[in-house]
C-alpha cells in the first residue's frame, strides 16, 4: 500500500485500535466523517434500512481500483434498484487483523446497527504477528483524542521528497534498466530484513500448523461475536494471485510481497494462502455461517489482479457480482 496513503488515511487510537481517520481526502480516497471509505452515512439507522458492512484490509478499502471501483462501492451501485433500503458500509482499514477486528467493530462499526457483515482475512500479516510474538508495528499516526506529531512521521514526509526525486530519476531511465533497479531495491530490503528476523534460522516452505489453529480460534471468536450482536456474518475467502502453476510467471511480484512475511519463502506464502483459506471455510462449515469461495472463484490473471492480493477495477467487479449473486440467491436481504 502506497506509503502516502498509508501516513494520509490510518490512525492508532488512545486503546491501541488502528483505525481510518474521519474527514479525511488524499487524492482519489475520501474517508467520510464516521472514519469509513466512501459517501458521507448517518450514523442513526434509518426504519426498515438494511445495512450490509463490508469489512476486510487494503484489499476491500481498495487501493489500485479507479474511484467508486472498489468492490463494495460496486456492490452497493448493484444493490440500489433492487433493493432501496439497502445501505453497503465499507468499514475496511488496511492492516487490520483478525485479532484487533471486535476491538475495531465494537467500537466504530456497532453503533450502526449493521444487519450483515461480510468478512475476509489475508494470512501473511496474521502470521507475521504470530511469529515474532508480538504485533508488528505498522505505520500508522498516533491520536490521543486529537492528531499529535509522530516522529516517524515527520522522517517519512522528509523521506517522500527524496522518493519522488528518485522516482523522477527512475522515469527518465529505460523500462529494462527502471525493471532491474526495482528488483535490486527489493532484494536488498528483504535481505535486510531477513537478516533481522532470521537470525540462524531456514526459510519456511509450509506455515506452522499452530499459527493455522490460531487463526482458526481467532475467527471462530470474531463470528460468534458477530452472531451475539445479532449481525449475521458472511465469510469471503480471500483471492490471491499465485499459484504452484503461475508462481515463476510473477516471480518478481512473489518477491515483492515477501517484504510482508520475510520468514516464508515463495512457496511458504502460496501455503499460507491455500491453508487460510481453508480454515476460513472450515470455520464457516462449523458456524453454519455463509461462506462466498472467492478465492476458488477468482481467475488467477493480471486482468483481475494488480499484485498478490490487491485487483483492478475488473478484478473488484468480479467479487462484487459473486457477493450480489449469493445475496440475491441466499434471501438473506430479505
Amino acid at each position: 500500500m502506497d506509503i502516502r496513503l498509508v501516513r494520509a488515511v490510518l490512525a492508532e487510537d488512545s486503546s491501541g485500535i488502528r483505525h481510518n481517520v474521519p474527514n479525511v481526502r488524499y487524492e482519489k480516497w475520501e474517508i467520510n466523517s464516521l472514519g469509513f471509505r466512501g459517501k458521507e452515512i448517518d450514523l442513526k439507522k434509518k426504519e426498515g434500512q438494511i445495512r450490509i458492512v463490508c469489512l476486510g484490509g487494503s484489499e476491500t478499502f481498495g487501493v489500485f481500483e479507479d474511484e467508486g471501483k472498489e468492490w463494495p462501492s460496486q456492490l452497493g451501485e448493484m444493490l440500489k434498484d433492487e433493493f432501496p433500503k439497502v445501505e453497503v458500509i465499507n468499514a475496511s482499514v488496511a492492516g487490520l487483523t483478525i485479532k484487533n477486528k471486535k476491538a475495531y467493530v465494537e467500537k466504530y462499526v456497532l453503533p450502526l446497527k449493521p444487519d450483515i457483515m461480510i468478512t475476509t482475512q489475508g494470512a501473511l500479516l496474521p502470521i507475521t504477528d504470530s511469529m515474532r510474538g508480538v504485533e508488528s508495528k505498522r505505520l500508522v499516526n498516533k491520536v490521543e483524542g486529537k492528531m499529535v506529531k509522530n516522529p516517524v512521521m515527520k522522517f517519512i514526509s522528509h523521506l517522500m521528497v527524496f522518493l519522488k526525486v528518485e522516482e523522477a530519476i527512475r522515469g527518465l531511465l529505460p523500462e529494462f534498466l527502471s525493471a532491474r533497479m526495482n528488483i535490486w531495491r527489493l532484494r536488498r530490503r528483504i535481505r535486510k530484513k531477513e537478516r533481522k528476523h532470521l537470525t540462524n534460522k531456514e526459510l519456511m516452505d509450509k506455515v506452522p500448523e499452530y499459527i493455522i489453529l490460531e487463526f482458526e480460534e481467532d475467527l471462530r471468536l470474531f463470528v460468534q461475536y458477530l452472531k451475539e450482536s445479532h449481525i449475521a456474518p458472511v465469510i469471503s475467502t480471500y483471492p490471491t494471485l499465485f499459484t504452484p502453476l503461475n508462481k515463476d510467471i510473477h516471480k518478481n511480484l512473489l518477491l515483492s510481497i515477501r517484504r510482508l512475511c520475510v520468514e516464508l519463502s515463495d512457496d511458504g506464502v502460496i501455503d499460507a494462502s491455500i491453508k487460510f483459506n481453508d480454515a476460513m471455510r472450515r470455520i464457516a462449515s462449523k458456524q453454519n455461517v455463509a461462506l462466498i469461495d472467492n478465492d476458488h472463484l477468482m481467475p488467477k490473471t493480471l486482468e483481475y489482479f494488480v499484485d498478490y492480493s490487491h485487483y483492478t477495477d475488473k478484478g473488484a467487479e468480479f467479487i462484487a457480482k459473486n457477493i450480489h449473486r449469493f445475496l440475491n440467491h441466499s434471501g438473506l436481504i430479505k
